[in-house]
């Protein structure tokens, strides 16, 4: 019988690519919106920094995975 938990656990490439588009979201929106918090100003300016430094570090931590190698699916889609 297999359940959600067995489903779970097991590993497949778009499991990968989920979490680390999670990751990465999760790690550049809590950066850029300290960021843009600490830079202060009007709301535009704010909404700005925090959307830039968001995305710059996002992509940070996606190129830091596809540079240890952790991230093959990038390159071979079907997973080989």
């Amino acid at each position: 019988m297999r359940t959600l938990i067995y489903r779970l656990g097991t590993p497949d490439a778009m499991g990968e690519a989920h979490t680390l588009a999670v990751l990465a979201g999760g790690v550049g929106g809590a950066v850029g919106a300290f960021v843009g918090v600490a830079v202060g100003g009007a709301a535009l300016t704010v909404a700005l920094t925090t959307l830039v430094v968001a995305l710059l570090v996002g992509g940070g931590v996606v190129a830091s995975a596809v540079i240890a190698g952790d991230v093959e699916f990038l390159v071979d889609p079907n997973g080989d």
